[in-house]
């Protein structure tokens, strides 16, 4: 795989619209964690760390310290939290982001997506399919696991032991046993014998484990899958999804949601049927990346130019949250 093409599929968003020509800009953001119902935060380019104290209805700039692009934020609580990117870039923070401390990767490769479990334990996920582990807050790094040179994007883990992994080509790992063994589960690439053109499964964008069993996964060309047997099975429910790229997932109590290109959608049983909702003001013309759950059924995206959105319970109904 060449630098230039996995560089270009790395984030893989769509450009700036022309309709937005003229209008200030700010950087694209490409991941939100809440901490608590009050304290949230969003990463994107050029080291861009926002916080949010009132439930994101208003967000003001901190810094990071790096001019690297974030590309995923993991809160555990209030204080800490850990944001990953480009160049191996790991910060962390122990004090709501006030002030944000560099911490050592094991490798220098675009580090994509994090999720911790525990104030200790933490992965992060790479290009050239690595996978990274830390049980000391992040004082020491390794590498955990790695496999053939593809792009994992996102991890997810329900708790200590249980996790899954995806990225391109469909690849999907999972874990039982906190890291210590992953398993391939899904995902394929090879060549055709007659056109020699690669084949392979969908570029996966992200992943949501709900429980040890039960994992939502959405991808390219409207790909929507969702397991509930730890993986063994993975179930396409694509109903009422738009053949458009889809970037983030999240379930809450009443249903889960989708992020992606020009829409925001909702499931209210189990991912039978999607339906776009209503944001305000529109998103037809842009993206949004990733959706975080905000306490028990609020929710916040966040994608293009800085924009964030928020909905409260039920997710019907979204509207753009003021930022300085």
């Amino acid at each position: 795989m060449s630098i230039v093409f996995a560089f270009a599929v790395l984030i893989c968003v769509p450009a700036v619209s022309p309709a937005f020509v003229g209008q200030r800009m700010t950087d694209d953001l490409f991941s939100v964690s809440f901490g608590s119902e009050k304290h949230g935060w969003a990463v994107g380019r050029w080291g861009s760390v926002l916080h949010t104290a009132d439930g994101g209805k208003t967000w003001e700039k901190q810094n990071s310290g790096v001019n690297f692009t974030l590309s995923s934020v993991s809160f555990v609580d209030e204080k800490n939290g850990w944001a990953v990117g480009d160049r191996g870039t790991i910060i962390h923070t122990a004090d709501g982001g006030k002030t944000w401390e560099k911490q050592k990767s094991p490798v220098t490769y675009f580090l994509l997506g994090t999720a911790f479990a525990t104030k200790d334990k933490g992965w992060i996920v790479t290009e050239r399919t690595n996978i990274l582990y830390t049980e000391d807050g992040g004082k020491t790094w390794t590498v955990q696991f790695k496999d053939q040179d593809f792009i994992l994007k996102s991890v997810s883990f329900c708790d200590e032991r249980n996790g899954w992994a995806v990225g391109e080509y469909g690849f999907i790992y999972h874990t039982a046993d906190g890291g210590r063994t992953w398993k391939h589960q899904a995902g394929e690439f090879g060549f055709s014998d007659e056109t020699g053109e690669v084949v392979g499964g969908n570029y996966l964008f992200d992943i949501v484990a709900v429980n040890p069993k039960t994992a939502w996964v959405v991808g390219i060309d409207g790909y929507v899958a969702k397991t509930e047997d730890a993986g063994k099975t993975w179930r396409k429910q694509m109903k009422g999804v738009p053949k458009t790229h889809l970037f983030g997932i999240s379930v809450g109590e009443k249903g889960a949601l989708i992020a992606g290109d020009a829409a925001i959608l909702r499931t209210t049983d189990g991912g039978a049927t999607w339906k776009e909702v209503k944001v305000e003001p529109s998103i037809r013309y842009g993206w949004l990346y990733r959706i975080g759950k905000r306490g028990k059924e609020g929710f916040v995206a966040v994608g293009q130019a800085g924009w964030i959105y928020g909905a409260d319970t039920g997710a019907g109904e979204w509207r753009r949250a003021e930022t300085r």
